[in-house]
């Protein structure tokens, strides 16, 4: 239903009301947004004390200016929420009231509703208290000119964002310790409340207000369930598939790559819904959430006003019955969900659309950055061949500058000349043949793509070695992968299988020969050995002092912090020197392997840690976009 024009005597209406302050309590506040942001709807104030902090969360009174049930109201309930576009916003109110008369404007007198959360040094909640206020904003920052404030003591509000900062850190770090991965950073990637992937905060004020935001919504929240109120809470579930958190968490920070944790996160996760029925929120690990904060731009919290300045500051019932809320619970979710499959269809049409161009335009494709290449890597599968990017996908393979989930378009897309396959092929299998592990990459990247699982046929020969055969897509290697270590086969098992697709030459898994196994390996003398290790110089420039100083104590830390198990080191004495395979292992995989040469087990040991360090650094902890 779209929503009819709004009279225009009901706006000049509201325009004209007077603000008298009444009974309701002055507060100082101010506030942090985007640059271009003009609707202003919450502002922010600190005092710390001796037993903890007192956290204010200024947010307008939109309420005592729009008239229940009235025509402003019903426009509000049919749009739902403010549209942001590339070109502009369609606002959920008028502009005129908006980004003037409701908006937090510095220096102008708003009326609005206080939440005053007092925390304990641990940032627990101690007591939340809802309150009418009265608010003239002190100053309206940016996100860049806050950050510019919290480095320069001499401006006026440096400590009271000092403070902020210090508090929104502790806010973080009690939610991630409670297994928490919504409003986080895992593994390079960022995530939104609801473990939706976003940009990554480019200030340190951003985090501020985030943290503060759910601070503030989830004290609504627990207020409204201790007294067992039907609000419009926020829900978020997880699907039965899902680990519990903290393996949850173990498993994003192993995959570090976007189109991996999407993938994982769309499987286990359910969208977030509004409800009058508590049930709690999975990615913010809390048992009850609420949105509260922002009623100008979000008809939910509106409502979640209206209800709550009734039932705590003005003493009366809920303005809303049990169907009332059901009901409008029932179309937000049901308009967010249509609006959200618009947008999605949207930009997939603009990607496409710059994706024909960029291929149009073969002189531009060398300028790409790395995230373009990629970008325009994936889209081209939708719709065309790979051909015309392989002449800079073979430069970015020579380079090694090309990421796994690149690696694994190259494999499984479509050629429309062999001779570009081939091409691929040849200085891609070089490229997996310096870094085995990337096979097990692509592979695993592929398994979460199509949902499937990539399995093995593991034999052992007369002589003790290993024998594997990959089997994915129910297509296997005739002649399986043999070394002395269990791990190398398998990665080499995973390359042999990368190169059977791109020379499609893989067969039914019923139709290799595993009894006349020994016979096989003696004619096909298909056996890994660490005979030759190159010794290249290693590119240290990203690692700190400590990790170039002491690798092995490093590596251990950083595999601690990241909640991985420690490396595995496989010895073996070749002439006068020692081999060393280090492997990072997460739950039955390994995703990283090094080796090194030393003239002792010590030396080659370190030398294995460094790479592993470097490999580690690239793979996971890197800020990984796609």
């Amino acid at each position: 239903m779209t929503p009819l024009p709004i009279p225009r005597s009901e706006i000049e209406k509201l325009l004209q009301e007077p603000l008298t302050i009444g009974e309701r309590e002055s507060v100082l506040g101010f506030t942090i947004d985007s640059e271009t942001s003009k609707d202003l709807d919450d502002a922010l104030w600190i005092e710390p004390n001796q037993a903890g902090v007192v956290i204010s969360v200024h947010i307008a009174d939109v309420t005592a200016l729009v008239p229940i049930k009235s025509q402003l109201e019903e426009q509000a309930l049919l749009r739902v929420e403010t549209r942001y576009l590339a070109s502009g916003n369609k606002p959920m109110f008028p502009r005129e009231l908006s980004e003037d008369k409701l908006s937090l404007l510095e220096d102008q007198p708003r009326w609005t509703v206080t939440l005053r959360i007092t925390l304990d040094e641990s940032a627990n909640i101690k007591q939340t208290q809802l309150l009418s206020t009265h608010l003239t904003s002190i100053k309206r920052f940016s996100y860049e000119s806050a950050d510019h404030t919290l480095k320069d003591p001499s401006q006026p509000l440096f400590q009271v964002l000092r403070y902020c900062e210090l508090w929104a850190q502790k806010l973080a770090w009690k939610r991630q310790n409670r297994g928490a991965f919504g409003q986080s950073t895992i593994g390079g990637v960022t995530l939104d409340e609801e473990g939706k992937l976003v940009e990554p905060p480019l200030y340190h004020s951003q985090q501020i207000i985030q943290e503060f935001m759910v601070l503030a919504n989830t004290a609504v929240a627990r207020l409204a369930e201790e007294h067992r109120l039907p609000i419009l809470y926020r829900n978020h579930t997880a699907s039965a598939i899902a680990p519990e958190s903290k393996l949850l968490i173990e498993t994003l920070t192993t995959l570090g790559m976007p189109e991996l944790v999407r993938q994982k996160l769309q499987s286990w996760l359910n969208p977030a819904i509004y409800s009058p029925a508590v049930i709690g929120h999975f990615a913010l690990c809390v048992p009850a959430y609420t949105h509260f904060t922002s009623p100008i731009r979000r008809v939910a919290d509106y409502i979640n006003h209206r209800i709550l300045k009734a039932i705590f500051v003005e003493g009366k019932p809920s303005p809303y019955d049990g169907k009332e809320l059901d009901a409008i619970a029932q179309y937000i979710n049901e308009k967010k969900q249509e609006v959200k499959e618009k947008r999605n269809e949207h930009f997939k049409e603009q990607r496409l659309v710059k994706t024909v161009n960029l291929l149009s335009q073969q002189d531009t494709i060398p300028t790409l950055s790395d995230k373009e290449f990629s970008q325009i890597l994936k889209d081209s599968l939708k719709f065309a061949k790979l051909d015309k990017l392989v002449s800079e996908a073979k430069q970015r393979l020579e380079n090694r500058t090309l990421k796994p989930s690149d690696l694994y378009y190259l494999v499984f897309g479509d050629y429309q000349n062999s001779d570009n396959k081939t091409v691929i092929k040849d200085e891609l299998l070089n490229s997996l043949e310096e870094q085995p592990a990337l096979s097990t990459q692509i592979l695993q990247i592929a398994s979460s793509i199509s949902q499937t699982t990539v399995d093995y046929i593991e034999k052992k020969t007369a002589s003790g070695k290993f024998a594997f055969w990959t089997v994915f897509e129910e297509k296997t290697i005739i002649n399986p992968s043999i070394a002395t270590n269990k791990q190398t086969a398998k990665h080499q098992a995973n390359r042999y299988w990368l190169q059977g697709k791109l020379e499609d030459n893989l067969h039914d898994p019923a139709k290799i020969d595993e009894k006349n196994l020994e016979d096989h390996v003696t004619k096909a003398t298909v056996i890994e050995t660490p005979s030759v290790v190159t010794e290249e110089e290693l590119d240290v420039s990203n690692l700190p002092p400590e990790a170039i100083n002491n690798p092995i104590a490093y590596l251990h830390t950083t595999l601690q912090r990241l909640k991985l198990k420690n490396p595995v080191y496989v010895y073996e004495q070749m002439d006068t020197q020692w081999h060393c395979c280090c492997q990072v292992q997460w739950l039955d995989n390994t995703l990283i392997e090094t080796e090194a040469l030393g003239q002792t087990k010590k030396e080659g040991k370190t030398q294995a840690s460094l790479k592993a360090m470097i490999a580690l650094e690239n793979y996971i902890i890197e800020d990984i976009e796609n």
